[in-house]
This record gives structure tokens, C-alpha cells and sequence, in this order.
């Protein structure tokens, strides 16, 4: 009998080890697949586009071409096709590579001022840009950025030459990263109507008590009105009255058909 038991026992050990082997791996894999899951995904570095606005000659294209190793080597993000990046830059195709509306919208620039911030925001839509880096010549080369979500320029222009590549990325980066965060911002009026609501009911959800002078305003206001224009009334018939006894100058009534 003894020996029987010890048997059944090292059985029952044997089948039971697995079982709580597996229960335990089932386990393991559920929490590391949680915690993969609720982990926050890195955010990514906004993406810049250069655009040449205007006649794309060599000192134009030399400048792109410095700017977009300066924002690679920052960290920025830009377009990957290299075939897209030459098209926004004006530069000339080598085959028929499917962007010749790209280079139409580029050539355009300027042409119609009203048309040109639709324009840039098709450029930049197309590239998959929060920004545009839009280079020109205004005597000197001039670098500033267009927001594609506002479809809008930033304020201020940089002098492209006499700034340092340092002073050029910072110009950059700080206007990309604000393009950027607008696209996922809640417009103006979620932004007016959730502070609304924190106002009415307070930051944990309870109904904020109003102060006991603004409730008896609130139901005295029908008072005020009724003494208004009772006061009113008053003083309408006590002018009337003294200009009925003080008459003065009389006044012509034109009828129609009369003369």
C-alpha cells in the first residue's frame, strides 16, 4: 500500500509540473504583451520639405541641397523618394518619373499670390510634410517655413548665408515641431467647450457652487426690470407734462397728395 502511494504520488507530481510550468509561461507572455502594448510609442521627429519657390538656379538648389543634410544629420525626417525631393527643389527630371503636377504646382509660385498658400499646402500634403522649408531669392537667399496644417507662413525670414547651420536647424526645428503638434490639437472650439465645462462643473465632474450675491441676481432680475420701467414711465410723463406748458416751435406734418 505504501509503496503504492509513493507511486501515485510521483505521478501526480509528474503531471501536475507541467501544467504549472505552462501556467506560468502563459502568464509570463500576457504581461510582457500587456506592457508591450500600453507602452507609449516613440514620438516621431517632424517631417520637412524643401521647397525652391521661384527660379530654381544653381546657388538655389546648392542651399536646398545643404539644408536637407543639416536637417538629416538633426534628426528631422525627409521625404524618402529622391525622385520628390528633386521635384520640389526644380530640379530636372531624368525620366518620366510621374511628378510633373509636382513641378507644375512648384512653377507656379508667385505667379497668382492668392493661389500660392493652396499651392504649398498641396506640396506639402503631397510630401507627407508638417512643414515646408521654402527657400527664395530676395536680393540674397531667404529660408522660411510654411505650417501645412495652418496653411499658413511663420512670422520672420533668415538670411540663409549670413546664418550659422546651427542658427538654421533651430529656425527650422522649432517651427516644424509646433507644425507638427497642431495636427493633433483639438480645434478651437473642443478647446472653448471643454473649458466651459471645467468652469460649470469643476475639474473633478462636481457642480461648482455659485456665490450666494450672483444666485440673488439671478432671481431678483425680474424686480430690476419691473422698477426700470416703472421709473421710466414716471419720467416720461413728468417731461411730457412741462413741454405740454412750455410750447416750442412748431413743426410742419407733410402728407401725401398735399402740397
Amino acid at each position: 500500500m505504501a509503496l503504492a502511494s509513493l507511486v501515485a504520488g510521483g505521478v501526480a507530481r509528474a503531471d501536475t509540473e507541467p501544467a504549472q510550468e505552462s501556467a506560468e509561461q502563459t502568464t509570463q507572455e500576457t504581461t510582457q504583451k500587456t506592457t508591450q502594448e500600453s507602452a507609449p510609442k516613440p514620438k516621431l521627429a517632424p517631417k520637412v520639405a524643401i521647397v525652391i519657390a521661384g527660379d530654381p538656379d544653381p546657388v538655389l538648389q546648392e542651399a536646398a541641397s545643404t539644408l536637407h543634410t543639416e536637417c538629416s544629420e538633426a534628426g528631422l525626417r525627409t521625404p524618402s523618394d529622391p525622385a520628390l525631393r528633386g521635384a520640389l527643389a526644380g530640379e530636372a527630371p531624368g525620366t518620366d518619373d510621374g511628378l510633373s503636377g509636382v513641378r507644375s504646382l512648384r512653377r507656379s509660385l508667385g505667379v497668382d499670390p492668392r493661389k500660392d498658400l493652396a499651392s504649398y499646402n498641396r506640396l506639402g500634403t503631397i510630401a507627407g510634410a508638417d512643414a515646408l522649408a521654402v527657400l527664395r531669392r530676395e536680393g540674397d537667399v531667404k529660408l522660411e517655413v510654411f505650417d501645412v496644417s495652418a496653411s499658413q507662413f511663420y512670422e520672420g525670414m533668415l538670411d540663409f548665408d549670413a546664418a550659422t547651420p546651427e542658427e538654421r536647424i533651430a529656425y527650422v526645428k522649432r517651427r516644424a515641431e509646433t507644425a507638427q503638434e497642431r495636427w493633433v490639437a483639438p480645434p478651437p472650439t473642443v478647446v472653448a467647450e471643454a473649458a466651459a465645462s471645467e468652469t460649470a462643473t469643476g475639474l473633478d465632474g462636481q457642480p461648482v457652487d455659485e456665490p450666494t450675491k450672483k444666485r440673488w441676481i439671478k432671481k431678483a432680475w425680474p424686480y430690476f426690470i419691473v422698477g426700470a420701467l416703472l421709473v421710466g414711465g414716471v419720467t416720461y410723463i413728468i417731461v411730457d407734462q412741462r413741454r405740454t406748458n412750455d410750447p416750442g416751435p412748431p413743426l410742419l406734418r407733410f402728407r401725401p397728395g398735399e402740397q
